[in-house]
């Protein structure tokens, strides 16, 4: 084959870029021939018309006898939805708030040169790596690897870099939950595979969070899925249920490998595999009986094990990443909003969403259990000290005006149209199907026109105070005495504050009434930033 051609995916098919005119003409006149043939079929006269539709059926088998066979590199590789997915990651990964300047990477078009773009790695030094990673899970190095290898670091090396920065936050939770689940870290990479570590991502089948469980699937292992949490993208509990199924399929199939296979299909289409292929048990074996994605998964996988040890050896940098490297969890045991936390904690919402996702409404619900909420750490120790006072605590909006905010909940009823489904429904209101469901005793999946549906929506509404400015404001507009209409009053920390300089600020204030307010104990440091009462509206 020439070395100057090029070769392009086009839909299913992999043609050369200076065939490409020639082939959809011979495709065109293909179908003509047939076509016209058989309109021809009620003229006896004509019939010469059954030479021309042989000939025109010549045509379309020799076009795509032709294109097939004049794929570059494997097929697994270039037309495997894995490659779409990377794509929808690719552009979905500025959603992502710890990378900085994360702008949209664009989805280049996959142009694979025949020869000079792909480095020809040399094969038994990449399977020397492997072999160094000291894996329980078996890695080999074949063309379906070599693909994704190429895929992962050539054609998408900028999302790798980016997925690099990403993994020094997510990676050391992943293998802190599969070390105590006896599991093999390497397992971290399915993440890779599965969400590029966007805990955000969705695919179009519905599967959320970064290991992509479907809605079945994470509540059969545990995660909470409803109209404010999704679990599937609460980086700790999701990698818990991750670890959950590895161990249950491992029970099944004894092979990692398979493990992994069975995660991206399902175990029905494993064993399938396995019967069509005679009873082989290995993934290699079973390869050709699998779906078109599983295929290319696992060698997926396997290039991303290698790429992330060896990405200098490629040329692979990590990017920059903007997270916090010590993150808590606490917990809450009422009704609270982002905007409430994030102006009591001195943080702003995009960071506390970044960090907790699964509150899909930014708002942590008031559930018959406490909530678990990831904050840095000096806001964790902010709130754990002050839970109490947080949701009273005054919000300040762009002009320094004062609000607190009302949360409340309004039975709506709606009478289903024709036409309409759970989930437009649901979508319709900003709820889960699954609540529908609930609040209105539906087992099945299916609603009626004319039926009238009980649905809860959340109201959140801003009621503005006179208080005092906001937090940050000259000292002496803090000085001033509160109203009557003021009742509490806070004060944000500053560097270098101590009680008695704080109660010194406030007439009728002592640093005994400043640690009975805020619950201080002797050994209790204030920490700049954070937010305490300093008097109560009573003295």
């Amino acid at each position: 084959m020439s070395k100057t051609r090029q070769i392009r995916i086009t839909g299913k098919m992999i043609f050369p870029n200076n065939t490409n005119n020639l082939l959809n003409n011979s495709w065109i006149a293909g179908i003509l021939c047939c076509t016209f043939a058989l309109n021809q079929k009620y003229y006896p006269k004509h019939g010469v018309m059954k030479r021309v539709f042989l000939f025109g059926a010549m045509v379309l088998f020799g076009v795509g006898t032709f294109g097939q066979g004049m794929t570059a590199i494997d097929l697994q590789v270039t037309s495997n939805p894995i490659i779409a997915n990377l794509d929808s990651l690719t552009y979905l990964l500025h959603q992502n708030g710890f990378m900085k300047n994360a702008q949209y990477l664009g989805q280049p078009e996959l142009d694979f040169n025949e020869a000079g773009d792909l480095p020809n790695y040399d094969g038994k030094l990449i399977q020397q790596r492997m072999n160094a990673l000291g894996s329980e899970i078996p890695m080999e190095y074949n063309r379906h690897v070599k693909g994704f290898i190429d895929l992962y670091g050539i054609k998408k090396k900028e999302l790798t870099s980016r997925i690099m920065g990403l993994s020094d936050y997510y990676f050391p939770i992943f293998e802190e939950i599969m070390d105590r689940n006896q599991l093999p870290l390497e397992l971290k990479y399915l993440a890779v595979v599965e969400s590029a570590l966007n805990p955000k991502a969705t695919s179009w089948a519905g599967a959320s969070g970064l290991w992509q469980f479907i809605y079945s699937t994470g509540v059969r292992y545990g995660l909470n899925i409803n109209s404010y949490v999704d679990e599937r993208r609460d980086v700790y509990k999701s990698t818990e249920a991750a670890c959950q199924y590895f161990k249950d399929s491992y029970a099944l199939y004894g092979d990692w490998l398979l493990v992994i296979a069975s995660y991206n299909c399902g175990p029905g289409n494993v064993n399938k595999a396995i019967r069509r292929s005679g009873g082989k048990k290995t993934f290699w074996e079973i390869q050709q009986y699998l779906p078109k994605e599983t295929r290319g998964y696992v060698p997926a996988f396997i290039a991303v094990a290698y790429l992330m040890n060896y990405a200098a050896e490629h040329g692979i940098q990590a990017a920059d990443a903007d997270f916090y490297k010590v993150v808590e969890s606490v917990e809450v045991t009422t009704l609270m909003s982002f905007e409430q936390l994030a102006g009591a904690l001195k943080i702003s919402t995009e960071s506390l969403y970044d960090l907790n996702p699964h509150y899909t409404k930014e708002m942590v619900p008031d559930l018959s259990q406490g909530m678990t909420l990831y904050l840095p750490y000096a806001q964790a120790m902010m709130y754990a000290a002050y839970r109490d006072s947080i949701q009273k605590m005054p919000l300040y909006d762009a002009e320094g005006k004062a609000y607190r905010l009302d949360l409340s909940t309004e039975k709506v009823r709606h009478k289903v149209q024709r036409g309409e489904s759970l989930r437009s429904i649901a979508k319709k209101y900003n709820v889960s199907t699954g609540d529908i469901k609930e609040w209105n005793i539906i087992r099945g999946s299916r609603v009626y026109p004319g039926r009238y549906l009980t649905v809860h929506i959340d109201k959140k509404e801003r009621v503005y105070l006179e208080t005092p400015e906001a937090p940050g404001a000259p000292v002496m507009a803090q000085v001033k005495a509160p109203t009557k209409q003021s009742c509490e009053v806070f004060y944000q920390v500053k560097s270098g504050d101590t009680l008695y300089s704080i109660a010194n600020l406030y007439s009728g204030t002592s640093v005994e009434l400043l640690r009975k307010l805020n619950k201080l104990g002797p050994n209790d440091l204030l920490v700049p930033g954070m937010v305490i009462k300093v008097q109560d509206g009573t003295t």
